[in-house]
Formats: C-alpha cells, sequence, structure tokens
C-alpha cells in the first residue's frame, strides 16, 4: 500500500502568515507544497494537501483531515520571519515529546536542504505546535528560511526547484522509499529487442545464435518454419 503524506501549507486566506513587503508566507508555503506535491505523486505516494489555493484552514482541520486519512508523515511548510533582519537560516520542528522515528525523519529533510545551499543550519528543534502536537503520524514543521531576510529570500528563489526536490527526497527517505530520477535508468535496466530474419542453412542460424549468446543476450525466441519460401 502506498504511503500517506500529507503537505501543510502554512497559513492561507485571512490569514497571510508573516509578510515582507509584497511577499506572502502564504504564497510561499502553497506554491512550495504543490511543487512538492508533483514530485512524490512521481514516486508513486499518495499525497494529501491540507489546502490548494488561498484560502484559510483552521489547525484543528488540518490535523483532522491527516489523522482520518491515516497518514503515515505530516510535513508544515513554513517561512520564518524575525524583528531582526540579520537572522536567518532554516531549521525543522518536530513535537516537544517526539522521539527518535520523527527526529530522523526531520534529519532526512534537513539534510538534504542543507545539501542544496542555505545561508545557516539552524537544526531541529522541539516545540508545542498545534500541528505537531495534535497529529497522530510522524510530522514536522520545516521553517525554509526568514522571509524577513533579503539573502535567505534570494536562495528561495534562486533554489526553489532544488528545495522542492529536496524535500522529497527527504520525504522519500523517511518513508523508506527509494526516490527515483529521470536519469536513474542504466543500460543494465534498458531491454534491446532485435529482430533479424530468416537463415535458410540451419548451420548459419546455429552459429547466429552462438554469437547472440556470447553477446549477452538475456532471451531470445527460436522459431522453425519448415515451409519453403515462395
Amino acid at each position: 500500500m502506498s504511503k500517506i503524506i500529507i503537505l501543510d501549507a502554512g497559513h492561507g486566506g485571512t490569514d497571510p502568515g508573516a509578510t515582507n513587503g509584497s511577499l506572502y508566507e502564504s504564497n510561499h508555503t502553497l506554491k512550495l507544497s504543490q511543487a512538492v506535491q508533483k514530485l512524490l505523486i512521481a514516486q508513486e505516494l499518495t499525497v494529501l494537501m491540507t489546502r490548494t489555493g488561498d484560502t484559510y484552514v483552521s489547525l484543528a482541520n488540518r490535523v483532522a483531515a491527516a489523522n482520518k486519512a491515516g497518514a503515515d508523515l505530516f510535513v508544515s511548510l513554513h517561512r520564518n520571519s524575525h524583528s531582526n533582519a540579520a537572522a536567518n537560516g532554516v531549521e525543522i520542528w518536530i513535537y516537544s515529546t517526539a522521539g527518535a522515528i520523527d527526529e530522523a525523519a526531520a534529519g532526512a529533510v534537513l539534510e538534504q536542504l542543507s545539501a542544496v545551499g542555505i545561508q545557516s543550519n539552524r537544526g531541529i528543534k522541539k516545540g508545542n505546535y498545534h500541528v505537531l502536537r495534535e497529529s497522530n503520524m510522524t510530522s514536522m514543521l520545516v521553517e525554509l528560511g526568514f522571509i524577513s531576510n533579503i539573502v535567505d529570500n534570494q536562495l528561495f528563489d534562486k533554489h526553489f526547484d532544488a528545495y522542492a526536490e529536496a524535500i522529497a527526497k527527504g520525504v522519500c527517505s523517511a518513508m523508506g522509499v527509494v526516490y527515483q530520477t529521470d536519469n536513474t535508468a542504466t543500460q543494465s535496466d534498458v531491454l534491446y529487442r532485435v529482430q533479424v530474419g530468416a537463415f535458410r542453412i540451419k548451420q548459419n542460424a546455429d552459429a547466429f545464435l552462438e554469437t547472440v549468446k556470447q553477446m549477452g543476450l538475456d532471451a531470445f525466441l527460436v522459431q522453425v518454419d519448415t515451409a519453403k519460401p515462395e
């Protein structure tokens, strides 16, 4: 059975979250969750969204939907903010009493994000966020940089696609799923089909089959037709 992933785009509607001029956290989290969703669906995972547009969804309803779906992982996506514009970096929160499973899942995502390139790694932190406390499954809250920091915003735009893939890869790692990319196939994965014509002389056919065997052909079909050619 496919793993069920809940992607929770933080804020939305009448709750824009953190802002910085024309930048709204709610817009960033929705765009990011939609990008991650596409990547996870391509990995044959079941992905449910707590919101798919700029709408307000209460924290209780977000968690209730996740619990009702029997989800395996809850990932809440956010942008951080601080009155000090110098504050920067990426951090991931898990529940105050969360154990090794939640910490490992958060670590998998943080590791992938760090590999893409972030201004600073603020680590895994524990807190009493509603969506972490009330969810019945492994859960995390990702703060992908500070919307109040110029460089973090530049990195968010520059590495947007890479960040989305990093989150998807981290999620797959946490779920024990091997992340497949378009270029993962090697020559050993490719099946080449070769069709040849007919041999009039049996010895020639035998010699050809021997050559094919030496070439490492995995399987072949020999059809004998005794009918005389027209």
